[in-house]
């Protein structure tokens, strides 16, 4: 017969293997995701309040980099100067829907979050001065679904497009040039009708002024 004890243990027992089969699941649905981020602004603050752009030497500041969950790695994307540089993350959380990712580089600490809705924050800590780096953030997979959906123009339909254009182009020319002909034919033609009106009217004065 089981006791009220062995009941009990029973019970954990089931609630804790459902809970760990519930924390894997969750895990899994995040542990390799991927993010393409892109800096937008950073800023350096000085133990003395000094505010300025963070000092990188003769290198040139990071635009891109890749985040990967389950290989701990980010991975500088740009400029092409840098591009293939690895830091090493130490650990990665998962925390109310948003990552977060520490390590260290260079003997500076560095912590990163990333939020649902796309948002990228980074600080880098050394000794008396704090970088803050913003920015956004896009699963890999979602990046990949955005190239794909927009929508491009093939070179044929822009050779069409630039054909039909000029086309209606050389014709209305065609037309002006046409219109501007035929105004120049009948200015042409003024001055002989005129001078004909002309001869005719001296002439008709010479009848008048010669004598019967």
């Amino acid at each position: 017969m089981m006791t009220k004890a062995t009941g009990m243990m029973v019970v954990f027992m089931v609630v804790r293997s459902v809970m760990a089969a519930m924390l894997t699941t969750c895990g899994d649905a995040w542990a390799g995701q991927t993010w393409i981020c892109a800096v937008s602004s950073a800023v350096a603050v000085d133990e003395d309040g000094t505010v300025g752009p963070p000092d990188l030497g003769d290198r040139e500041r990071p635009t891109f980099f890749r985040i990967d969950s389950n290989t701990k790695e980010l991975t500088l994307l740009a400029p092409r100067s840098r591009r293939g540089e690895i830091t090493t993350l130490q650990a990665v959380h998962e925390s109310e829907g948003q990552w977060l990712f520490s390590g260290v580089e260079h003997g500076r600490g560095l912590n990163l979050i990333i939020t649902a809705e796309g948002r990228m924050s980074l600080s880098m800590l050394a000794d008396g001065v704090v970088w803050s780096v913003f920015g956004h953030a896009l699963p890999e997979g979602e990046s990949d679904e955005q190239v794909e959906s927009t929508p491009s123009v093939t070179p044929e339909s822009a050779s069409g497009e630039r054909v039909e254009r000029d086309s209606d182009e050389l014709t209305e020319s065609d037309s002006d040039d046409a219109a501007e002909s035929d105004s120049d034919a009948l200015t042409d033609n003024e001055p002989a009708a005129r001078s004909a009106d002309d001869s005719h009217s001296i002439a008709s004065d010479l009848c008048v002024a010669s004598p019967p």
